[in-house]
């Protein structure tokens, strides 16, 4: 059996006219504007991409006149980077529609060496090549049908091509009344088309849509009617994946048929053999979706997010503009109903949203809202409220680690100070006082003040009436239960004394200073009350001072209770 080739090719222009369905609106246009008076403007051609622009164009010589000649250049095909690639394009093509009109082509000039290009070809194309071939043509028009146009527009800004090419392109349809011009735009060059004189005439322009549902419905079946068929409800199911739009509906067939080629295109094509191909539909129609979601401005994208979360992958029914409204502020975002509605037209211009009868949204193709879900990640931002708590809660976080800290290192100064307790509650106890941030400013002063001037005083020189007593060196006894904490809690306003706290098992490392009327506590750990009296007798007993030894400060009286 001799293969079949493969009837669907998204990616090229349709050739054969058997393969080709619909626009008769569009052929309808060109026999208006062609037929009757001279123009003095080109024809423009508005489409997105994969609506079957080049397609129209090739399949355009068998819906008109034969008076008038298509010849179509793809610009894609044409070396831009000069003028010398555009004419040489030129001169190769109308060379090919002469030859397929039958007409004479051997007075036709050959592209001219460089040598022989001392005048401007500009003016060569002009005055020798056109004049020999309109002559050739007699009485018929010559049309040149430039596909995918942008690229000279864009050649032109870059400058590749001067700025007044257009302009030249305009005077060579006014000198010629037999040569006419088309031009075949993307729908993202509308607006800058109104600028240039040769394309600013909006009755000229004519915009492509998607096919209408009969003319999809053929696309799917006639191409491959003699090899298989579908099973009941496919079809319909296939539409809606696509809708009208040529190139996600040849897609989708030329899937199909490979799925079919593999079994030699016996049996019909099931459920199963779309859902199988799914995968790699939604793919293929990111070629089409991606660089209108990248293009897409904040509100559409927004729209479109709303939408699709309120009708869902499988397509719900259409949503009222409220509904609408309503669900896109929900995204945390202030879209007024004028920047709504805005966004609403732009989106049904470039084919992804549509409106029904009744004023409700929803989107043409399933496949649409099927590739945003399946890739597109749009953070959802939270509400005014939300974000305030989403900032207070680390905060908050920082906060209760700051206090934490504070706690931790209040219980730690306590420990570390319990020595300097007014009382011998021991720490821990019931009732005993919380450690708490707050400073007593001025009992700390005093400590520190008695402590210095402890530390201060002199016990280098002893006089013999100094001597101390053999109790003066504190021993511990069976019945001194130490306490299971090295230190004791306190206060943060209690200063320790570096020598007032003796350990059970371990010897004095400094004598106490001599003081006949002192008498070791049996406490391990000197209170408060303990130093003062201490200090108060030291002071009062007569001491001699060694010599180059500074005198203390007085020291004040102490209130036994602070």
């Amino acid at each position: 059996m001799v293969p079949v080739p493969n009837p669907y090719n998204p990616l090229e222009p349709v050739e054969n006219p058997a393969w080709f369905f619909g626009r008769e609106e569009a052929f309808a246009f060109f026999r208006q504007h062609l037929v009757g008076m001279p123009l003095d403007r080109a024809l423009v051609l508005i489409g997105r991409r994969g609506l079957g622009k080049s397609s129209l164009l090739r399949q355009l010589q068998r819906h008109i006149d034969e008076s008038y000649r298509i010849c179509v250049i793809d610009l894609n095909l044409v070396d831009l980077r000069g003028e010398e690639g555009f004419f040489a394009a030129l001169v190769d093509e109308i060379r090919a529609t002469l030859e397929a009109a039958e007409v004479s082509t051997y007075r036709l000039p050959d592209w001219p060496p460089d040598g022989e290009l001392a005048l401007d070809r500009r003016a060569w194309f002009r005055e020798v090549y056109l004049d020999i071939a309109l002559s050739a043509l007699r009485h018929r028009h010559l049309v040149i049908a430039l596909d995918d146009a942008h690229l000279l527009l864009d050649a032109a800004d870059k400058g590749t091509l001067p700025a007044d090419f257009t302009d030249y392109l305009a005077a060579l349809q006014a000198a010629h009344e037999r040569l006419d011009f088309i031009f075949a735009l993307d729908i993202s060059h509308e607006d800058r088309a109104l600028t240039i004189p040769l394309l600013a005439d909006p009755a000229l322009h004519f915009r492509l849509s998607e096919l209408a549902p009969e003319d999809a419905e053929r696309i799917v079946r006639e191409p491959v009617a003699a090899l298989y068929s579908f099973d009941e409800g496919l079809v319909p199911r296939i539409l809606a994946l696509a809708d009208g739009h040529p190139f996600l509906l040849t897609s989708i067939c030329r899937l199909i048929f490979r799925r079919s080629e593999e079994r030699h295109h016996t049996g019909s094509i099931m459920e199963l053999d779309l859902i199988a191909i799914y995968p790699a539909a939604l793919e293929q129609a990111g070629d089409i979706l991606r660089p209108l979601w990248r293009d897409a401005s904040q509100n559409e994208r927004l729209t479109l997010t709303a939408l699709a979360r309120l009708t869902g992958e499988d397509g719900g029914p259409p949503v009222a503009f409220d509904a609408l409204h309503a669900a896109v502020n929900a995204l945390g975002y202030e879209v007024s109903k004028t920047q709504l509605a805005s966004a609403l037209r732009s989106l049904d211009y470039k084919g992804l949203v549509r409106m029904d009868a009744s004023g409700r949204y929803a989107f043409p193709a399933l496949l649409i809202p099927r590739w945003l879900y399946a890739n597109t990640e749009i953070p959802v931002p939270a509400t005014p409220d939300e974000t305030v708590r989403n900032w207070g809660r680390p905060a908050l976080v920082v906060l209760g680690g700051i206090a934490l800290v504070g706690i931790i290192g209040a219980a730690a100064l306590s420990g570390v100070l319990g020595g300097g307790r007014g009382d011998d509650t021991p720490a821990g106890a019931p009732g005993s006082p919380t450690a708490t941030l707050s400073l007593n400013l001025e009992a700390t002063r005093r400590a520190a003040f008695a402590t210095q001037t402890e530390q201060a005083r002199p016990t280098d020189t002893p006089q013999p009436s100094d001597t101390p007593l053999p109790s003066a060196t504190p021993t511990a006894t069976p019945s001194m239960t130490p306490s299971p904490t090295p230190t004791r809690t306190a206060t943060p306003t209690d200063t320790p004394s570096p020598t007032n706290t003796p350990r059970p098992s371990a010897t004095p490392t400094r004598t106490p200073t001599p003081t006949p009327s002192r008498t070791p506590s049996p406490s391990p750990t000197r209170t408060l009350s303990a130093i003062q009296r201490a200090m108060t007798a030291t002071a009062e007993a007569p001491v001699r001072l060694p010599t180059n030894t500074l005198r203390p400060s007085p020291i004040p009286t102490l209130d036994p209770g602070g």
